[in-house]
């Protein structure tokens, strides 16, 4: 790289809010706790896109309980807030350009269709200086009543196609109202005229279009089997490439190659996923391997040039490119090089490819790292130069954040388990300092993982003067099939023992106080604090649970009231009339009466993923045991703590509940 250019996105729109947020992370005393707001805010810049001809950018601008989409043009200051939000009814989840004159926005709401609670999507169509806003989906009116009624289609956001080239279209994947079967059509962007270019397919519910964006693939899903059809380039011969039951014999379609008969799919290799090539026109359907890893998963969207639509990579994990694990791994040896310029021009980052103009010339970047949160840069292959777009946490100054150590765990069978460990600052791993009150925080999922990325929350509890452990447990997704399938139906069990296994290595170790560990955790680690409050009552001094799971057979009940959510519940946790002996023991708020440590409960009133009831049945267990305890209820809340006001209400009920029951020593437990 020949010059890197800093400039800050927040120079306009939210300049103010910027400015107090920078000020009272300068003033905050080192030898103090920085403020709660700092980690608990929400990204100041997320979901940054680049317009086609690589002449504009656009973005979500988080001000406090606000988010506003805003643009600019790449060679301008000025920032144009197109659309904004408090985030109460509804949130933005992100934003996309269709060519260069239109963006499309995504956003979500709680709702609820013949008693049944849902999340519900819907597409804004606007131009980027913010005229012509407009649903993009309208929906009929239909018989009902003196004055009609209104159905609309539940998930109206699935883009199949972004049409590159076309700039007027995208090829959306929509049902009809009260259906759950989509077709796929051809929408005008800026007016919402569609039209059908592929009829509903039973049990299809993901479509797949080549680079001339002709539908040429459907994935059937049964809840018993899965099977993916294929046809020719003409539309014409259907038929069955792939069919399977179980899980190590998946094969998920990514996308077509520039090459309209060559289609790359996701399938385990020496038993890890693998991005392979497949071509449709050989009768063997022969798999080429074009890339792997020895030791993790490879799987993700397709890496393209625009211009032509060439597969040039994978990026491995996020779609969305915003979060850990979302690198690209390339195989072309241009933007290889390229790529290795990045890295050097920004070293010690995972720098990682987001968009490239319809040119090849400008391309959008994301970098963060081990203690250092991201940011946006946009790169310029003419110049060599790399831009600064801004800063996701501004606030955050690197030099004064800590990072993760890694480690490895054996667990009682032998299995080795990936692990991280962050120390307050003033502490390094194996530095034979005093033992430190510890945080033992278990992953969402179960099927995601943790990884070495900038992360708020062990920052946060670092900074209160806590170490903090993170376990990849079995179950967790990346390190291949067996791994991930021993969690399989086992919640409560060997997943559990992994977590007892790791505290009990963090205090051999002499890193933890074994008398001053709390479990902390969200969704599935909010399932795995109660469970290890009452699996191994003695081990913890507290436990916390953010819209965590208490009862097993309650939550197959409610994830079969959707398409395909009792199969897909079951293969996860279990039958609730054939497992039922397991789930009930495995369900902590039927095991209230041996939990024998405070126990802080949190959720959101319009969760989708874990409804609160979850929390409200372990609160009344709780009570009826007489067991200390706190239960927070978040008004309109979900199960990410979209909305600031919750995360730092969270937070700072987090730190209290923490600083009670830890007690940590020296300057980290002042109060700023």
């Amino acid at each position: 790289m020949t010059a890197l250019v800093w400039r800050r996105w927040g120079a306009r729109v939210g300049a103010a809010w910027a400015m107090a947020f920078l000020a009272t992370t300068a003033q905050a005393d080192p030898a103090t706790r920085r403020p709660v707001e700092l980690f608990a805010s929400l990204p100041l810049l997320s979901h940054v896109v680049l317009s086609a001809d690589g002449q504009q950018v656009a973005g979500l601008l988080n001000e406090g309980d606000r988010t506003v989409v805003v643009t600019r043009a790449v060679d301008g200051e000025k920032l144009t807030g197109v659309l904004s939000n408090n985030n109460q009814e509804f949130r933005i989840r992100w934003v996309r350009w269709v060519g260069s004159e239109r963006l499309l926005v995504s956003v979500e709401f709680a709702s609820r269709r013949q008693f049944v609670g849902t999340a519900e999507t819907r597409l804004l169509s606007v131009k980027p200086d913010g005229t012509g806003l407009f649903p993009l989906i309208e929906s009929p009116s239909v018989a009902g009543g003196l004055m009609g009624s209104r159905v609309t289609q539940q998930i109206q956001d699935r883009v199949i196609d972004w049409m590159p080239g076309d700039g007027q279209h995208v090829l959306l994947a929509l049902s009809e109202p009260g259906g759950v079967l989509p077709a796929v059509y051809k929408v005008n962007v800026a007016t919402g005229a569609r039209t059908m270019v592929k009829t509903p397919e039973r049990d299809t519910y993901t479509w797949l279009s080549d680079t001339r964006h002709r539908v040429r693939v459907g994935v059937r899903d049964t809840g018993e089997s899965h099977e993916v059809r294929v046809c020719d380039p003409d539309g014409k011969n259907w038929r069955t490439a792939w069919k399977w039951e179980h899980l190590e014999d998946a094969v998920t379609p990514l996308g077509f190659g520039a090459d309209p008969q060559e289609l790359y799919v996701a399938a385990y290799h020496d038993g890890r996923l693998a991005v392979q090539s497949v071509r449709l026109d050989d009768p063997a359907l022969a798999r080429t391997v074009r890339f792997s890893h020895p030791a993790q998963d490879v799987y993700g969207a397709l890496v393209r040039l625009p211009g032509t639509g060439e597969v040039i990579g994978v990026r491995s994990g996020d779609s969305e490119g915003d979060g850990p694990g979302a690198r690209p791994e390339l195989w072309n040896p241009v933007w290889r090089a390229q790529m290795r310029a990045v890295d050097a021009g920004l070293p010690g980052r995972e720098n990682r490819l987001l968009q490239i103009s319809t040119d090849g010339q400008r391309y959008l970047l994301h970098s963060s790292g081990n203690g250092k949160p991201g940011v946006y840069y946009l790169g310029d292959r003419r110049t060599g130069d790399l831009f600064e777009l801004g800063a996701m946490y501004p606030g955050l100054d690197p030099a004064a954040l800590v990072g993760k150590h890694p480690a490895t765990i054996k667990a009682r069978d032998g299995l080795d388990l990936n692990a991280y460990l962050t120390l307050p600052a003033g502490r390094r791993n194996g530095d034979g300092g005093p033992p430190l009150p510890m945080v033992l925080l278990p992953h969402g999922g179960p099927h995601s993982r943790d990884d070495m990325d900038f992360d708020t929350w062990t920052e946060f509890l670092a900074d209160r003067g806590y170490a903090v452990l993170q376990v990849n447990f079995r179950g967790s997704f990346g390190y291949g099939h067996a791994f991930t399938a021993a969690g399989l139906k086992r919640w409560g069990l060997e997943m559990q023992d992994d977590l007892t296994d790791a505290v009990r290595w963090a205090a051999a170790s002499g890193i933890a106080d074994a008398g001053r560990v709390c479990i902390v955790g969200a969704s599935y680690g909010g399932y795995a604090a109660l469970m290890g409050a009452v699996k191994t009552p003695d081990l913890y001094k507290c436990a916390v649970s953010f819209a965590g799971v208490s009862d097993l057979p309650d939550l197959i009940a409610h994830w079969s009231d959707y398409v395909l959510g009792r199969e897909a519940i079951e293969m996860l946790v279990g039958k609730a009339w054939g497992d039922r002996e397991r789930l009930r023991a495995t369900s902590p708020s039927r095991h209230a009466d041996q939990i024998r440590v405070p126990v802080l409960l949190a959720h959101g009133s319009s969760d989708r993923v874990v409804p609160v009831d979850q929390s409200e049945t372990m609160a009344k267990a709780l009570r009826r045991a007489d067991k200390p305890h706190q239960f927070i209820e978040f008004d309109k809340g979900d199960h990410f703590l979209s909305r600031y006001t919750h995360r730092l209400a969270f937070f700072k009920a987090l730190e209290t509940f923490l600083d009670q029951h830890l007690q940590p020593a020296g300057p980290a437990a002042q109060r700023s």
